[in-house]
């Protein structure tokens, strides 16, 4: 009897303990991280301990639980990974969404090159050609202001007899039409005809006529490859069809030429730095000879000049103008696609320049050699779009050299918008 109360003791002391064990197991606090490992061993363990109270299938279920609350846990983590994902998505806009449909290239649209292109073909045609077929033309008008001192004199027999000081200033306005024609791609044919008019406030007189016409080439030998500068040839003609400085009344008249025909050659390069673009040229022009000229230079006869060589005064005869050489440089910016700007300088010179005189009573003729001039200039325009294909050059010059204008100003802009231009269309 006492055995069989021993044996009822014991197992119920093992059964509470079983059951004190599962209640511990379920109120553990839930931040102790059990692995599935533990808890089958403690499972296990605890089915021995209680003797086959507690069976397989509720350690089993113990262990299901266990996963759910950590899946549960672990579940929160990965969904707030995925959310940080997707927030370090890319900034840049999206295809088909306003911001990269505003950002993209529109139709029409001038890059800065072909702007920078536009804006320094305008002022300085020199250095550009137009396209096979096409035709082009310009007008420009020019102003230019000369002020001088001279100094009036008449010695006869080693004595003085005249001397005065006279202030000149002459006024000059330039009218030319310039046409272009491309013969090829890269050959393009120039003509300009000026009209002139002059004022000279010593003579008191003005003159206005048909100034010299000229014609011209240019000419890219070779194609433009990278790496390499463009290199442009050019030509120019220019006829004696203005009043000659050679053949007029010099006391009295004014002429609206030069007086001689001249050829001249050169050439020109340019390179593209953005935001400018840099240019340079180099030229030469030789005057053909005038002879059989009859000009009373010096004279002291009537207002015709009558008697002049008579009196005093000796007859031009031939005259040659020599060589005249140039450089000019500069560059062209564009501060946005209205507006833009270009700043350059030239310079010439003018040597063995040669006059041949007779005088009164004699049939040798003098020689007289001009001493060598230099002309410098320095010029900054000011081009505007007007259109989004014309722009219009306003340009101020000033003379550095005694044999330069003191200044001078232009207005060029191209006679397309009147209709006189064709241009090839793309194919």
């Amino acid at each position: 009897m006492n055995n069989q109360w021993m044996k009822r003791t014991l197992l119920a002391v093992s059964i509470q303990f079983a059951i004190g064990s599962l209640y511990a197991a379920e109120t553990a606090p839930a931040d102790i991280d059990v692995s599935p490992e533990v808890a089958t061993d403690q499972a296990e363990a605890v089915a021995t301990d209680s003797a086959g109270a507690v069976s397989d299938g509720a350690a089993t279920e113990a262990i299901k639980a266990e996963e759910a609350t950590q899946t549960e846990a672990i579940a929160p983590a990965k969904e707030e990974v995925k959310i940080n994902k997707d927030e370090t998505k890319s900034l840049a806009p999206k295809a088909g969404t306003q911001a990269a449909e505003a950002l993209q290239k529109q139709e029409g649209d001038a890059s800065q090159e072909t702007n920078l292109q536009e804006v320094f073909t305008s002022n300085e045609r020199q250095y550009s050609l137009i396209k096979k077929g096409e035709i082009s033309t310009f007008y420009d008008l020019d102003y230019s202001y000369y002020r001088d001192s001279q100094i009036n004199s008449s010695i006869q027999d080693g004595q003085l007899y005249q001397l005065r000081v006279d202030e000149d200033a002459s006024h000059t306005i330039s009218n030319t039409f310039t046409a272009q024609y491309g013969v090829r791609d890269n050959l393009t044919f120039t003509a300009s005809v000026p009209f002139i008019a002059k004022s000279d406030n010593l003579k008191d007189t003005t003159a206005a006529g048909l100034g010299d016409i000229s014609l011209g080439a240019r000419w890219e030998p070779f194609p433009l490859k990278a790496g390499r500068l463009p290199l442009i040839l050019f030509g120019s003609l220019s006829t004696k069809t203005g009043d000659s400085p050679y053949e007029i009344n010099a006391d009295k008249d004014l002429s609206t030429g030069k007086g001689y025909y001249s050829v001249g050659v050169g050439a020109s390069t340019r390179k593209y730095i953005d935001p400018v673009v840099l240019f340079a040229s180099v030229s030469g022009n030789y005057g053909l000879k005038e002879t059989d000229l009859n000009q009373v230079r010096g004279n002291s006869g009537n207002a015709n000049g009558e008697g002049g060589a008579q009196t005093g005064g000796q007859i031009l005869k031939e005259f040659d103008p020599g060589m005249t050489a140039g450089f000019s440089f500069g560059f062209a910016y564009s501060f946005n696609y209205d507006v833009s700007m270009t700043m350059s300088y030239q310079q010439s010179f003018n040597m063995n320049t040669t006059f041949k005189y007779q005088k009164p009573g004699q049939t040798a003729l003098d020689e007289y050699k001009a001493a060598s001039q230099s002309s410098g200039m320095f010029a900054i325009a000011l081009g505007v779009r007007v259109s989004p294909d014309t722009i219009v050059n306003g340009t101020v010059g000033i003379g550095l050299t005694e044999d330069s204008p003191d200044i001078s100003l232009g207005l060029s802009f191209p006679l397309d918008i009147l209709g006189f231009g064709k241009k090839k269309k793309p194919n």
